[in-house]
């Protein structure tokens, strides 16, 4: 029976039909704990949540009475391997007993897809060149290969690959997402746009490619296209937060507060643990002066990241550290706020903001030495900016001792510089 579910969903799934499908799949598992077509549809379609996900996974183990120990163990490693990684960042351990799929292309894909998710880019493309050395054209594998050549701007692969691709699997939706991805990474974006529209004609479910799609129209300020994008990618995968999120930062970046807030709250009741989501939502508070809520989901955000094994790049986690110390300033916690934008500038060591940030926390501090020495260093990267400006000559003026230091306290709760949006892994 688990084959009759399993081409049920299939047709279900061909004619749009994605809850039936969903159930057909969930079914065909019901029915077939081994079924792992039905699984891999019921996660690539990203037809559940992470959460209803593992529900399954406890489901379908349940209600196998017929299953061993070692079945049981087996089934829970491999699934919980292909499921969503935003609710759970941590390292997947492979058990003792299961040492023998550690070199499985699937335990390798799901690792790789992992350390992406967690930005370590460099660690997940070595992880996808010892999968690729098994099966060159495992599909899944080659997503998170494309997304980690992206990100680490090697152009000459990823123009390669897609060409080969494109070569051998001309009617395959990975293939024109390589090349899509490729004219995106040299910011060609019409060009981007074409291939990655044939990419989700080829696979309507294709949320990368969406995603990807989006963003090619969204890089030329493109807004409507980039928002009905990623409406049509939310309708499809009902599972997935990342076209919630795109669509409220969206909304953000045209000053629409209101609308941004109400879809990063559905893009985290999604995805709870995401710390990317929570990070947007503290930024949007940020910049809405809803300072309490702003420091409540930066706090989460912050410790999501620490919990799991990120990679502390300074495009992802910097303005993160930025937006923490502006709400601990406004919140008066000048010890606090010098602490994040310290990390700040450990992690981006040549951004104004940043030292910009430090001169003001000093200033309202009464420490006028320090808050030139960080204005200078802040108008060596950004000359023309005019707060920095005013904000040196405030300075020297104190410095100079002609300036009364009981300065109107009113002056803190400015809102200075605008919070920085996070970057999101681009292609997932």
């Amino acid at each position: 029976m688990a084959s009759v579910y399993l081409l049920k969903g299939t047709v279900y799934q061909a004619l749009d039909n994605h809850q039936f499908a969903a159930q057909c799949f969930k079914l065909a598992l019901k029915e077939d704990p081994y079924c792992v077509e039905a699984y891999e549809n019921l996660v690539y379609n990203h037809y559940y949540t992470g959460k209803c996900e593992e529900e399954i996974i406890t489901d379908t183990i349940d209600n196998s009475d017929d299953l061993t120990a070692e079945e049981t163990e087996l089934i829970r490693f491999l699934y919980s391997g292909m499921s969503k990684k935003y609710h759970n960042q941590q390292k997947q351990v492979v058990p003792n007993t299961l040492t023998c799929f550690s070199n499985n292309v699937t335990v390798l894909t799901s690792q790789a897809e992992r350390m992406y998710y967690n930005c370590r880019f460099s660690t997940s493309y070595e992880t996808c060149l010892r999968a690729l050395k098994i099966d060159p054209y495992h599909f899944p594998t080659l997503l998170v290969h494309i997304g980690c050549l992206y990100e680490l701007g090697k152009k000459n692969d990823l123009f390669i690959l897609g060409h080969k691709l494109v070569e051998l699997y001309p009617k395959a939706y990975i293939s024109w997402y390589a090349v899509g991805i490729y004219y995106s990474l040299i910011k060609k974006w019409e060009s981007a746009r074409q291939c990655l529209s044939k990419s989700t004609s080829l696979n309507k479910l294709f949320a990368a490619g969406w995603l990807a799609y989006g963003h090619a129209f969204a890089a030329e300020g493109e807004n409507d296209q980039a928002l009905a994008t990623y409406f049509t990618a939310s309708r499809l995968l009902k599972g997935c937060h990342l076209p919630l999120l795109y669509i409220g930062l969206q909304y953000g970046s045209t000053n629409n507060p209101l609308l941004a807030e109400k879809f990063f709250k559905e893009a985290v009741a999604l995805a709870p643990h995401d710390p990317f989501v929570l990070a947007e939502m503290g930024a949007l508070y940020t910049q809405t002066g809803k300072w309490e809520y702003a420091l409540s989901y930066l706090q989460q955000a912050l410790s999501k990241v620490k919990e799991g094994e990120h990679e502390w790049a300074a495009t992802t986690w910097s303005p993160l550290y930025i937006n923490l110390g502006q709400v601990y300033r406004i919140a008066k916690q000048y010890d606090q706020a010098i602490k994040c934008f310290k990390h700040a500038q450990f992690l981006a060591c040549d951004s104004s903001t940043v030292y910009t940030g430090l001169g003001f926390v000093y200033a309202l501090q009464g420490n006028a030495l320090l808050s030139v020495e960080y204005c200078h260093k802040a108008l060596d990267k950004e000359r023309q900016d005019p707060f920095t400006i005013q904000l040196l000559e405030m300075s020297l003026t104190a410095l100079a001792g002609n300036e009364d230091k009981s300065d109107d306290e009113d002056t803190e709760t400015e809102e200075v510089e605008k919070p920085l949006q996070q970057r999101t892994p681009t292609v997932f």
